[in-house]
């Protein structure tokens, strides 16, 4: 579900309403259909594929702090990096945020003892009610002229000095970039390639693979921007 965008012109604000309502009403009800908590997350097959792909987000968290997890769904990706940091010996403090209530009540019984860190917004204008150490995402959370806006804002906004920023592509390398994408997303191929055409700085990153499917996982590291 996407399509190339080709051009560059900006949506109008009720153009881009629009564009969230669609992306709130086409993942929550396919997130819900299914009853395993990688799925609901947005990941098929079984749990190992889930960990050779997502646990490269934990693998950038080098030290302990608040971390924001975008788009967090139910939750369960907050409570995988949970475990694996304390594997390391490293304590994170998780918060979520997603568009859909649905999810983020999902994500408070996740995480019972966390409820009030989880935020129902669009991150494109959401205000965090304080700075992070590590926030995830993915660029395509925004439609494809909104991209550098996008991960400005949450350099300069969202993150504490020193924080990481953690922009996550789970189809790394692949084919058919367009496909599970919302029209007028950017369809990325390589994530390092997409954060230099952006002008975006990377200071690092961390790969993942699933050796079943053959697919790649990259996380790039950006570091906070000045306020």
């Amino acid at each position: 579900m996407g399509t190339k965008c080709n051009e560059i012109c900006m949506m109008t604000p009720n153009e881009l309403e629009d564009w969230y309502t669609r992306l709130n009403a086409w993942l929550e009800p396919a997130y819900l259909a299914h009853d395993e908590p990688w799925k609901q997350s947005g990941m098929s097959g079984p749990a190992d594929r889930w960990t050779a792909l997502r646990k490269p987000v934990a693998d950038c968290i080098d030290r302990a702090g608040s971390f924001l997890d975008i788009g967090c769904a139910n939750g369960y990706l907050l409570e995988c990096c949970l475990a694996w940091t304390a594997e390391r010996g490293i304590k994170v403090v998780p918060y979520g945020l997603d568009l859909s209530a649905r999810m983020i009540e999902l994500a408070q019984k996740r995480l019972p003892e966390y409820t009030e860190h989880f935020f129902v917004g669009n991150a494109l204008h959401w205000t965090p009610p304080q700075r992070f150490d590590f926030v995830r995402t993915e660029l395509v959370y925004v439609p494809a002229e909104y991209e550098r806006e996008y991960v400005e804002r949450l350099r300069t906004h969202y993150l504490t000095p020193g924080g990481w920023l953690l922009i996550a592509l789970y189809g790394e390398g692949a084919s058919d970039p367009e496909r599970g994408i919302l029209a007028g997303c950017h369809p990325t191929r390589h994530l390092l390639e997409r954060l230099a055409e952006l002008g975006i700085p990377v200071i690092g990153s961390r790969d993942g693979y699933d050796a079943v499917k053959g697919r790649r996982t990259r996380v790039a590291i950006v570091p906070a921007g000045e306020v």
